[in-house]
């Protein structure tokens, strides 16, 4: 832990950001730092020395003798506690200090007998490392020694503030050498003065901008520059500043150039210890057009629309291009004339004229929407924006009218009137409302949809007075922003009419902004959804009963596959036994077409219950060792008996050139050789059926296999070929009963087959057999993988205690036969509470957990060893015999402490493999 006898958390803060300061963490060996603690080592006659950092949380070697370099823990250090103190910290012996005799460096390596240690006390009082010494051998230190390291404590505080000073010096000269070099390369005139006005340095674009080489322009003053009519201009604005302890101007003025041209630059002046130090922008171009920038500004942002302007007697002077389209008038028709004379017509308002002018004359800017006419006497409405500018006096100097025609605008005014009319009429509810949403008009739909008349919604909001739900009151809320945002929105929202009949309200909401963008009144569109929201719920509760169905079969085939792999355990289980305890040579072939007939029947159950996992896409292929000649072989031998029994005569076709070293999942490859050697020893009588199986192509990662699947049997007709591999379908409607079979094994070997990224092809001629063929591409074993076919167990069983927890007394035994084969000492439980009695009496090594027992099951009887209280119930491996396929048990294993699980019926090297998983961890 950090020392709590520090000063307080202000100070420590300090200490480290005074550490931080020198940038010296992290950084490599420095020999000025090495040959400090080297002689640490010869002053103190130790065979260690280090020049330690302390940093938050860690000790950082900087320089380092006699052990290993890497950062060490700041807590329950040496360096912690000499930073405490101010003088050096001698601890004589390691063994006999309580702080110090558990330290990781005391009891192993490098066995610290002896430590002397002295902070690094900065010029600030800071406490920032430590220079320190240790030895194997208890002892202590002379006066003179303790003096040297103190010395060395400071010499090493004086490198680094040197080496902080070394660095900062550096970082400043590049930076005074960049700024130089920016400055020499810069469009802008920089230069220093002295106090009165003498050039001491400028750059190079004093030739660009004045023509003066630099070489003749250092020395002179800068009014040698100034035009003489902004001498005393610029002189009084400076003197001004000083007095009032102005450091820094920004002063615009003309200069001279070489060859007698006027341009204007703008300055920036700072005055610092008798220097100024300025730069200036070259701005003639600015101001020549900041003149027609005045006037034309305005204009360039309205180009779209018409501008006219005139004098100060209202006469036009100019109109644009735009100004001509819209009214039809020319230059030459309005120059010298007032333009009110000119667009008035039959029904123009003159009152509404003569106040504009009135407004005119009173230095006032204006507008006005007036009907006026074109040249052609066409009426149009137009909008007038008057700007009256004024001149340095305070006069009218000119007017400039930007002229925008509204004729459609007042078109589509006429047209929402029209729009209204027929809002009443439509059978979709209107409800028009302020920019508040409060309603001042619904139509007649409305009225009959709520049941509310337009007084009793008028001055409220809709919502308000239709949805008093707490559910719906924040989408009402958002929505409501939105439209005061300028946001359109759609919305659905429960309701109620005022008979209060529940009802839900489709609602489309546009806001309508006026010219100054702002939200002027709101339309809602509103429609009946009740129907369709019932509907909506209808197919919710239908898609909750589909999902309850779904559940159900899931858990049907659950407990098959519990009952069907429990007989299939003690048949498996027994083949196992029987090979392994020395059978007669006349009886291995049989035991061994037993065994492999019991895991065909086994791999069969499992592809009739991953079924569904193949339609979810949630089934995965393994990538194991995998023999396809062994594979091949066994699949032929025992599908022989059902070949002679039809008469057929089946042979296997293997290219030896197929490598064996290949990866696969055995299982999924069985199943798809089963299903299409099995459907052509089926639809054939008295014929062959050939299984040829060979290489396409290999390189060095992988190899392209080919397998066929050829019969001269009854074939298929050219019209179904389309569709034999849908699910429970059949080429002909009498096959499945003459032929039997469920339509399932194509179906499920196309889509393994698109696990492996190949395709299946079929050719086939009713009458004379069917040929299917396909390619997979296989991974091969790289150096790296290794395949043991050991069946001797490992040393590390021997001795070691496992506890099979089973009700079965079929699986106990074979359990007992496979384990105590390999040296375990077992013990058995045959329900969860003798198996909590058995784990708190005895020590075991691993469990072995039954799921479905009577009473407590596996799952609660791994939780209640869990909770015991001792780190035994902990850590002992808990593993799961489990012949469930549900697909959220291995959430339920995590969940309550189980390490793994083994599917039922397992294998003696299944069990092998998960025992030495455990061990190893």
């Amino acid at each position: 832990m950090l020392s709590k006898s520090r000063n307080s958390s202000a100070n420590e803060n300090e200490r480290l950001k005074a550490l931080h300061q020198y940038n010296i963490l992290d950084t490599p060996s420095e020999d000025k730092f090495d040959n400090i603690t080297k002689l640490a080592t010869l002053i103190c006659n130790v065979p260690i020395a280090v020049i330690i950092l302390v940093d938050e949380t860690r000790l950082f070697l900087k320089s380092f003798i006699g052990i290993e370099d890497g950062d060490i823990p700041r807590e329950i250090s040496f360096s912690e506690e000499t930073i405490k103190g101010n003088g050096v910290l001698e601890i004589p012996d390691t063994l006999n200090d309580k702080k110090f005799k558990d330290h990781p460096m005391v009891i192993g390596k490098p066995g610290v007998r002896f430590y002397a240690g002295a902070p690094l006390l900065d010029e600030n009082g800071f406490r920032i490392g430590v220079i320190a010494v240790f030895d194997v051998v208890a002892r202590n230190l002379t006066k003179d020694q303790k003096d040297g390291l103190v010395t060395l404590a400071n010499e090493t505080i004086t490198h680094i503030t040197l080496r902080k000073k070394s660095e900062e010096l550096e970082a400043k000269t590049k930076r005074f050498e960049e700024l130089l070099n920016l400055s020499t390369v810069s469009p802008e005139i920089h230069c220093i003065l002295d106090y009165s006005g003498k050039i001491l340095f400028i750059n190079d674009a004093v030739t660009g901008i004045l023509g003066y080489t630099v070489e003749e322009s250092i020395g002179l003053t800068i009014w040698n520059f100034c035009n003489k009519e902004d001498i005393n201009r610029l002189v009084e604005a400076i003197e001004e500043g000083l007095r009032k302890k102005i450091k820094q101007f920004n002063i615009e003025f003309r200069v001279v150039s070489k060859h007698g041209a006027l341009r204007w630059l703008s300055w920036n002046m700072v005055t610092r210890e008798g220097r100024w130090y300025t730069y200036g922008r070259d701005i003639t171009e600015n101001k020549r057009v900041e003149g027609e920038l005045v006037k034309l500004s305005f204009v360039a942002s309205k180009v779209n629309n018409a501008v006219v302007i005139s004098d100060a007697n209202n006469h036009v002077t100019w109109v644009n291009a735009a100004f001509e389209k819209i009214t039809g008038y020319t230059i030459n028709d309005l120059k010298g004339k007032r333009l009110g004379d000119l667009i008035v017509g039959p029904k123009t308002d003159l009152e509404l004229l003569e106040r504009a002018r009135l407004l005119i004359k009173q230095n006032r800017s204006l507008t006005v929407d007036l009907l006026a006419y074109r040249k052609d006497k066409q009426p149009i409405w137009v909008s007038i924006y008057n700007t009256v500018v004024l001149n340095d006096d305070g006069k009218v100097d000119m007017e400039v009218e930007i002229i925008i025609d509204i004729t459609e605008k007042k078109k589509a005014e006429e047209e929402l009137q029209v729009l209204s009319l027929v809002a009443s009429k439509t059978n979709t509810g209107v409800n028009i409302s302020d920019a508040d949403g409060k309603t001042t008009w619904i139509n007649q739909s409305l009225k009959k949809l709520t049941g509310y008349s337009l007084e009793e919604l008028k001055g409220q909001k809709l919502g308000d007075v239709l949805s008093k739900d707490e559910a719906q009151k924040e989408l009402i809320l958002s929505s409501r922003a939105k439209a005061k945002q300028s946001e359109s929105y759609s919305i659905e929202v429960q309701a109620k009419t005022k008979e209060n009949e529940p009802l839900w309200l489709a609602v489309s909401n546009t806001p309508i902004i006026n010219d100054k963008g702002e939200v002027e009144r709101q339309i809602d569109l509103i429609s009946d959804i009740t129907q369709r929201k019932q509907i909506e719920q209808e197919l919710l509760e239908s898609k909750e009963q589909a999902l309850q169905l779904s559940e159900a079969k899931e858990m049907f085939l659950s407990v098959m596959s519990h009952e069907i792999r429990t007989p299939l355990n003690a048949v498996i289980g027994m083949t196992h036994l029987l090979i392994d305890n020395d059978p007669k040579a006349s009886q291995i072939e049989d035991l061994n077409i037993l065994k492999f007939s019991a895991e065909n029947l086994l791999n069969i159950i499992n592809d009739i219950l991953d079924f569904t996992k193949i339609e979810t896409g949630n089934l995965e292929l393994e990538s194991i060792p995998l023999n396809i000649k062994s594979l091949a072989g066994d699949i032929v031998n025992s599908l022989q008996v059902n070949a002679n029994q039809k008469g057929d005569k089946l042979e296997l076709h293997y290219d030896d050139k197929i490598p064996l070293d290949i990866l696969g999942d055995k299982t999924r490859l069985y199943q798809i050789l089963m299903n299409l050697i099995g459907n052509a020893i089926k639809f054939t009588d008295y014929g062959k059926i050939d299984l040829k199986i060979d290489l396409v192509s290999e390189n060095k990662e992988q190899a392209k296999v080919r397998f066929l699947v050829k019969d001269n049997g009854i074939g298929i007709p050219e019209d179904k070929l389309s569709y034999i591999f849908e699910t429970f379908t059949q080429a002909k409607t009498d096959i499945s009963r003459k032929y039997g079979g469920t339509g399932l094994g194509l179906a499920i070997t196309k889509k393994l087959l698109k696990l492996y990224h190949s395709n299946i092809s079929v050719n086939s001629q009713e009458g004379r057999g069917t040929e299917f063929s396909f390619d997979i591409s296989f991974n091969k074993l790289t150096q790296n993988t290794t395949v043991s076919n050991s069946n001797e167990p490992p040393a590390s069983f021997v001795g070691k205690k496992i506890l099979v927890v089973d009700d079965n007394e079929v699986n106990i035994l074979i359990a007992s036969r496979i384990l105590s084969k390999w040296g375990f000492d077992l013990d058995f439980a045959r329900n969860g509470k003798e198996a909590i009695e058995k784990a708190m009496s005895k020590t075991f090594d691993l469990i072995f957990m039954d799921i479905q027992m009577p009473g407590i099951d596996g799952f609660e009887t791994t939780s209640i060893i869990r909770e015991l209280n001792d780190e035994y119930f902990k850590s002992v491996p808990i593993i799961a015999l489990t012949a469930s396929t549900l697909q959220d048990e291995n959430s339920k294993f995590k969940a309550c402490g189980m390490n793994g699980h083994i599917l039922k019926p397992f294998k003696p090297e299944e069990i092998k493999n998960i025992i030495s998983i455990s061990f190893s961890k």
